[in-house]
């Protein structure tokens, strides 16, 4: 996104379901929008700001479930790994003992930097203010009439809640 312009690319643009003109048109949802919004620090009705924290969404949750899924299947041949040297690493000298650990290290290792990092993806969602941006925009979408079954996958509330 350019800041100074506030323009976004036009992918961006594509992730809006609904246009702020449109928006607009719906009788007493801009003061809703405007309410909504001022809560959660964002225009629902500028179509750039809108785009950009839509972007950010989905870049976050891409990294949160990248990196957590495949941390997490690296982790499990590691920890397997970890497990049964254990027990036979007393019958082998210090080198072939080195050889055999250093691929369940480096497992373990990876795994562990990418769960880390599918955190640190999810920390940043939740105390950026993204989560409760994409709830504010998911309101005003749900006061517009817009139904749930509409929204792409990832779009739909995570919080439990239940829009139209």
């Amino acid at each position: 996104m350019n800041g100074a312009e506030g323009t976004v690319p036009a992918a961006g643009l594509d992730l809006l379901q609904v246009r702020a003109a449109q928006l607009a048109t719906v009788p007493g949802l801009p003061e809703a929008a405007r309410a909504i919004g001022a809560d959660r620090g964002i225009d629902y009705l500028s179509d750039p700001q809108v785009a950009a924290m839509l972007l950010r969404h989905r870049r976050l949750l891409a990294g949160m479930n990248s990196r957590g899924a495949l941390g997490g299947l690296l982790f499990v041949p590691g920890a397997v790994g970890a497990w049964f040297l254990t027990d036979t690493l007393a019958a082998y000298d210090t080198t072939v003992a080195v050889v055999l650990c250093t691929p369940v290290a480096l497992l373990l290792a990876l795994s562990l930097y990418l769960l880390t990092r599918a955190f640190r993806f999810r920390h940043v969602w939740l105390r950026g203010g993204t989560r409760d941006q994409v709830n504010g925009y998911l309101q005003v979408l749900s006061a517009a009439g817009l139904p749930h079954h509409a929204l792409p996958g990832w779009l739909k509330p995570v919080t439990g809640e239940r829009w139209r």
